[in-house]
């Protein structure tokens, strides 16, 4: 790169040296301080100076303007109030982040918590019938799976707003993700009940499958925003109201029935948990997003509002806040809703051929719900309680690295930055590869000495579901990488990939299970080692590449 193209107006005329700090200052009165050259670029391409605008001017693209715009700024700035160092030291900061990636799990776990101590929890029980477990586990397979696509949309362009404190457009998203997700969702539930639920389960247990899966749905969905505003408490009141409310309706339902309680009575119970748990934590996220909203509008449009004193003696163009039309976010947003949707299938379906194979031994050919393999994988699932603060933390890292890199790195001279973020890639996705195998070796002996009273059907099943259950916890240890590479790839706004490893994982899963299954329901273990390891390779492959590619393309995400 010559350095006529870098500074092109090095020892040029004034006019030319003019055109610069003219820029400099038009940055700095849209953003007193910028952090780094990358934004700059933003500012300079938002008012229009792309790279166009730059070649006019001599440079080779926008980035490169932006650099020598970048050292005209301070000549513009007022001093940045000093910032004191935070007394928080790397260990402690790194704990807090660790556990709060933890705590994240505080749903599950608290549910887990109240079905080993009342053998009752929100969509769970353990003196369930077959017909009752079959028609629940269907209504949450399909609950989370709409939950998942739709929760995916609203938290990539809600964390796109969040970054930017607009909260007047993290309403709007909130409301169009939400709403028309939910309404595409209901559809999705009432199709499955029309054509696979009802004629195959009968009226009674299909209209259970209804009842849960809407109030499954509404639930996930009303913790999805709470999940985004890392409300850790919210997310425990929450889980804590439903829990409560569930238990204190069987509590009074025994207290009438003089110690005695029936399965229906349960089954409404805990829907009314659900329900009630989940509409009062949507109306709460909402009202707060409602009343941050108002707050921006009086901070950006003190003329319409009357907020605060001002000079109506000049006059100011009122600012207005462009809200985007739903289909063109909605072009953008379609792969994530693809990943959301996928990664639960990829998830479940090892547990669908298991429990069609389980149906076929007993003579239908329809999903019956297969006790002793479900117990065997939901026993594995409990490792990833400690294992999803790695991934947080991870993540957190990267985000608070970013901006270091980009200070250090030239824009326009990215192979020491691409060098730096493909090292710290491989580097925590062999410690989560490490810290997930070990884990996964020491959780089934952990997990084969809970009492009895819980793991019974797994020790008389015999050698199958204990090896079964091995592998599991194994398999288990290997998906955090494939979510922290998944998150790694959106963070870069690498859209398709991560969409792709999870129908692979599904599709090989599904097939690998379908081939092993014959001999045992606990063989469809394998169909869950095909795909969570498809799903883990793939995101990690692309995300290497991602890493070490050398051109623009990365910071288009930013």
């Amino acid at each position: 790169m010559s350095a006529e193209i870098e500074r092109p107006f090095e020892g040029s005329g004034e006019d030319e040296i003019q055109q610069l700090h003219s820029l400099a200052y038009l940055v700095v009165s849209r953003q007193p301080h910028p952090r780094n050259v990358l934004e700059v670029a933003v500012h300079l391409e938002d008012s229009g100076y792309g790279n166009e605008a730059a070649r006019a001017l001599g440079f080779r693209d926008v980035f490169h303007l932006a650099e020598a715009v970048w050292e005209r700024i301070p000549l513009y700035q007022t001093p940045e109030e000093i910032e004191k160092p935070s007394p928080i030291g790397w260990f402690r900061k790194a704990a807090e982040q660790y556990f709060r990636g933890v705590g994240y799990t505080a749903p599950w776990m608290m549910s887990v918590l109240m079905l080993f101590i009342t053998r009752v929890a929100l969509w769970s029980s353990l003196s369930a019938s077959q017909e009752v477990a079959t028609a629940v586990s269907l209504a949450f397979f399909t609950a989370t799976v709409c939950a998942g696509a739709v929760s995916q949309v609203f938290a990539l362009r809600a964390l796109f707003y969040l970054g930017q404190n607009n909260w007047i457009l993290f309403r709007w998203i909130a409301t169009r993700a939400i709403v028309h997700g939910s309404a595409v969702s209901a559809l999705v539930i009432a199709l499955v009940f029309r054509f696979a639920i009802a004629p195959a389960y009968g009226p009674a247990y299909g209209n259970l499958f209804l009842e849960y899966a809407l109030a499954i749905y509404l639930f996930q969905i009303a913790l999805a925003p709470l999940y985004l505003l890392r409300r850790i408490l919210g997310l425990a009141v929450t889980t804590a109201i439903a829990l409560v409310i569930t238990w204190f309706a069987i509590w009074n339902i025994e207290r009438v029935n003089s110690g005695a309680y029936f399965g229906q009575a349960v089954q409404q119970a805990q829907i009314l948990g659900l329900v009630i748990a989940g509409a009062g934590a949507l109306i709460g996220v909402y009202s707060y997003a409602v009343l941050r909203s108002r707050r921006q509008l009086r901070r950006l449009l003190p003329e319409e509002i009357g907020d605060g004193p001002h000079d109506r003696a000049v006059r100011r163009a009122p600012i207005r806040v462009q809200i985007p039309r739903f289909l063109p976010v909605w072009r953008q947003l379609w792969p994530y809703a693809l990943y959301g949707m996928g990664y639960f299938c990829m998830l479940f379906v090892d547990r669908i051929v298991a429990g069609v194979h389980f149906g076929a031994l007993q003579g239908v050919h329809h999903y019956v719900y297969p006790p002793t393999y479900e117990l065997t994988t939901d026993l594995a699932t409990l490792e990833l309680f400690p294992m999803m603060g790695f991934v947080f933390y991870f993540m957190t890292e990267l985000s608070d690295r970013f901006l270091g890199w980009m200070m250090r790195y030239r824009v326009t001279e990215s192979e020491g930055f691409h060098r730096t973020l493909l090292r710290f890639f491989i580097t925590r996705v062999a410690l989560l590869a490490v810290i997930g195998i070990a884990v996964g070796l020491a959780a089934p002996p952990v997990l084969l000495h809970l009492p009895a009273t819980l793991i019974a059907p797994i020790l008389v099943a015999g050698p199958p579901y204990q090896w079964a259950l091995h592998l599991a916890a194994l398999t288990y240890g290997v998906l955090p990488v494939g979510l922290f590479a998944s998150q790694f790839l959106f963070f870069w706004g690498v859209r398709f990939a991560s969409a792709l490893a999870v129908w692979a994982g599904t599709l090989c899963g599904g097939l690998v299970a379908a081939m092993t299954v014959n001999g045992s329901d606990a063989y469809a273990v394998f169909g869950m080692v095909t795909a969570i390891c498809v799903f883990a390779a793939v995101t990690v492959i692309v995300g290497i590449r991602t890493a070490r590619r050398g051109d623009l393309q990365l910071y288009a995400s930013y």
